[in-house]
């Protein structure tokens, strides 16, 4: 069907409302409650139009269009009620950066986020630099307020993990709740109160966890306002770069959208916003990866004592321990949470340098039962904690390459830093055996490197320069020149982020909620903790 928008023919489709065939045309029209992601709410009453054949202002959001309808969007009209519409919602929001004469000096001279208690202005905001309130207040003109404006003065919620909500800053657009009820049956964030007192929030004051949150991510998302904020990126500013990856936490692979700034993730979200992710992908990364208990530096055992060396050292010593227990006597063992890559460097350096049968990959590592030694091992390679500190203390060899310290690895005679996650490049597999692109996001800490450049490194250092290389160049080309696409069109959410008690709990050995200290927070709708619903799950002799 054809409808006239502006006086300009445009195509249009059955059951589209008026706004999404303006958006689509080309033409805004200024909203706050709608995203595309979600059905229409008509909550904020900003994308008035005038619509031929209808009195006063429809909403576009909610108004279907219908064949040879004429709309106008850009009209003075229009524009006055909009602008009026704004100044209502900025008394009850923040404003005094918003219509302060001084704002482009202030902005010139400073440009970033300053620390405070509560939010008072932009200046303070974490939602400073992508702020749908402050896009739209320069694009009305509205340059000051018919009446002063009322400061809530609540006190900013800071005890749930990974989000902060300051209520200051809401303006009750609906976003958080109704996305929310449309991810998830049973929705957590609801409207409580009346007139002034109305807030978004969770029913009785009980905090997120409290209600069962999956702690999705999607209510900051969508948030137009620094209102739900992440705790972590908070305070960071625009990223410099950002990218596309997989998540490989799980085989789920969701596709991640991911910011970083001076070679570290600040942020991970959905890249496809029409569903949810779980907690892992979408808070936990920055997390893992910022851990102060990272190893970043070859170490090996002199005495009873680790010590820090070059790779040149570890190496060395790697040759000499390893060496004379080549054949049967060696074993390597992994899981699938390395890229396909590191797993052909892993049973290539298994089979054909050490000419061992004894390549033991783990399904997913999520098993905590250490892994049993074939007969007549006496030297392993391990990339994380899968073999218990009593059988590695018998064996005359141990190289771990991991990325935290861990008792097992107490036993190492050579411990090397591993890079992990976003820290490397290559495919991980996902749940229906398709090879998903893995993009390097962030720098490895210290000294660290991925498992298939350590392996290529202790393959030279052991005398085969010419395999190293072959096999470095092998990986290399395969990563170059692979055709795998992210995974963004799903017909439904992975089970992850619709229940919590799905969720990993253990990457390369390590419990990550150990490791993200705001995971041992979060619970369960049973009121129990992720990591303690989901250790009855794994120990279940029916699961």
């Amino acid at each position: 069907m054809k409808i006239t928008l502006n006086g300009t023919s445009v195509t249009a489709f059955e059951g589209e409302n008026v706004l999404e065939v303006a958006l689509r045309s080309g033409v805004d029209i200024p909203h706050l409650c709608y995203h595309p992601v979600m059905p229409s709410i008509g909550a904020c009453r900003m994308c008035l139009v005038e619509i031929d054949g209808i009195n006063g202002y429809p909403a576009s959001c909610t108004t279907t269009v219908a064949d040879g309808m004429v709309v106008r969007t850009r009209t003075e009209a229009v524009r006055d009620r909009q602008r009026e519409n704004l100044e209502l919602i900025l008394l009850e929001h923040p404003s005094s950066c918003l219509v302060c004469y001084k704002k482009e000096a202030c902005q010139l001279f400073r440009p970033d986020k300053e620390k405070a208690g509560t939010t008072t202005g932009c200046q303070s905001c974490s939602n400073k630099h992508d702020c749908e309130v402050q896009r739209l207040t320069v694009e009305l003109n509205v340059t000051s307020l018919p009446v002063g404006s009322f400061y809530r003065n609540v006190e900013p919620i800071r005890t749930d993990p990974f989000i902060e909500n300051d209520p200051n800053l809401c303006i009750l657009c609906g976003r958080c709740e109704h996305i929310c009820r449309h991810h998830h049956e049973s929705p957590v964030i609801v409207f409580t109160g009346r007139g002034p007192d109305a807030r978004a929030g969770q029913a009785f004051d009980h905090t997120l966890s409290q209600t069962g949150c999956r702690f999705c991510g999607s209510c900051v998302d969508l948030c137009p306002t620094g209102s739900l904020a992440e705790r972590f990126a908070k305070w960071y500013d625009q990223p410099e770069h950002t990218f596309e990856t997989t998540c490989a936490f799980c085989d789920a692979a969701c596709a991640l959208t991911v910011m970083e700034t001076e070679g570290r993730v600040f942020s991970a979200a959905g890249l496809d916003q029409k569903l949810p992710i779980c907690v892992l992908g979408r808070f936990t990364i920055p997390y893992f990866l910022s851990s102060r208990d990272r190893l970043t530096h070859p170490e090996i055992k002199v005495g009873e004592v680790m010590r820090e060396v070059s790779w040149e050292a570890a190496f060395e010593k790697a040759t000499a321990i390893l060496t004379p227990l080549r054949g049967e006597a060696f074993a390597f063992v992994c899981d699938r949470s390395g890229t396909v890559e590191d797993r052909l460097a892993a049973r290539t350096f298994t089979e054909e340098v050490m000419g061992s049968t004894h390549y033991i990959e783990i399904e997913d590592g999520e098993d905590a039962t250490p892994v049993k030694l074939p007969d007549g091992v006496r030297a392993v390679m391990l990339t994380g904690d899968f073999v218990d500190r009593k059988t590695l203390a018998g064996l005359d060899a141990v190289v771990m390459l991991d990325c935290f310290p861990t008792e097992a690895g107490g036993e190492a005679t050579v411990l090397l830093p591993a890079a992990v996650l976003l820290e490397t490049a290559g495919h991980m597999v996902d749940e229906t055996g398709t090879e998903r692109p893995m993009v390097k996001c962030a720098r490895a800490p210290g000294q660290a490197r991925q498992d298939w450049e350590i392996i290529c490194g202790l393959i030279s250092a052991m005398g085969d320069e010419e395999r190293a290389g072959g096999l470095a160049d092998e990986i290399a080309a395969r990563i170059d020149g692979s055709d795998a696409v992210i995974v963004v069109d799903r017909q439904r959410a992975p089970d992850p982020a619709l229940d919590i008690t799905k969720i990993r709990t253990r990457y390369r050995g390590h419990v990550i909620a150990e490791r993200v200290p705001p995971l041992q927070e979060v619970q369960t709708p049973r009121g129990a903790t992720t990591e303690e619903a989901l250790s009855e799950v794994s120990t279940c002799s029916e699961c």
